[in-house]
């Protein structure tokens, strides 16, 4: 005889909501920007995530100092210079893999 079916369960862990006054503030800046500001100027950005995309995950997973010090790190990156080599992947889109498990800052 079998038994019941056991529901399956994900392997991969989501990060809990975040309840931080700070969290939540910066969390929703980023959101107007990606949706009021971001579609005005188009798709700008050369890496993949975007850099909005790459702060909101950065600020989602690590928290606010870790997540401002990493979306500041990456801001400063973004530039016409930057090439494919050790650091960045270039995808078949053009744009340079760069996501924040890549950038953690000393400390974790």
């Amino acid at each position: 005889m079998k038994g019941p079916k056991t529901a399956s369960r994900s392997s991969r862990v989501e990060p809990q909501a975040s309840t931080s006054c700070v969290d939540l503030v910066l969390l929703g800046a980023i959101r107007f920007y990606r949706k009021d500001i971001s579609p005005i100027g188009g798709n700008r950005c050369g890496f993949s995530p975007s850099c909005s995309a790459f702060g909101y995950r950065a600020l989602s997973d690590y928290g606010a100092t870790r997540g401002i010090l990493m979306t500041g790190d990456r801001l400063m990156r973004c530039n016409i210079w930057k090439k494919p080599g050790p650091d960045y992947t270039l995808l078949p889109n053009g744009k340079l893999y760069d996501p924040p498990s890549r950038n953690l800052p000393p400390g974790r």
